[in-house]
């Protein structure tokens, strides 16, 4: 399994937080320049493509809720598959992986649990829905990801 990116939105739809892995760009520009490793380097990712991928979400789960009672939480391209998570709070996650990757609902809800809530929500420095720039929160994130079963 693949897992390509991961962007946390707040509630007024902004995205505070983004990273990927395995991305080939990414990993020529770090042979040509030597950047530091994903959990050293700050990944801010670009505006409009953060704008699409919540306007994709967004789009989503107001289509899934008028078809049916079941909230949406995935979907799946011939590319990519999307997992999506939204606390109660209001953070939405949502996760970006290969199309063979398994439901990771559960690791959305852990990751919110276990990373977000511990490192961002309980972290009395961090400002609430403003970019997250706790470098324990990118490292422990980061770590998390790289030991799911199967990470490539």
């Amino acid at each position: 399994m693949t897992v390509h990116s991961i962007h946390i939105f707040n509630k007024k739809c902004e995205c505070i937080y983004f990273t990927e892995w395995n991305n080939a760009k990414a990993d020529a520009s770090k042979k040509d320049k030597l950047e530091p490793a994903a959990e050293e380097r700050e990944v801010d990712g670009d505006p409009e493509t953060a704008k699409l991928v919540y306007g994709v979400v967004f789009s989503l789960r107001n289509m899934a809720s008028k078809l049916s009672n079941q909230g949406f939480s995935s979907y799946k391209t011939g590319t990519y598959k999307l997992h999506y998570f939204e606390s109660p709070a209001g953070p939405k996650l949502v996760l970006i992986t290969d199309p063979n990757a398994p439901n990771m609902a559960d690791t959305l809800q852990s990751i919110y649990a276990n990373v977000y809530v511990e490192f961002v929500v309980k972290n009395a420095l961090v400002k609430p829905n403003t970019p997250i720039h706790n470098q324990l929160f990118r490292t422990t994130l980061d770590k998390y990801v790289r030991n799911l079963p199967n990470f490539e």
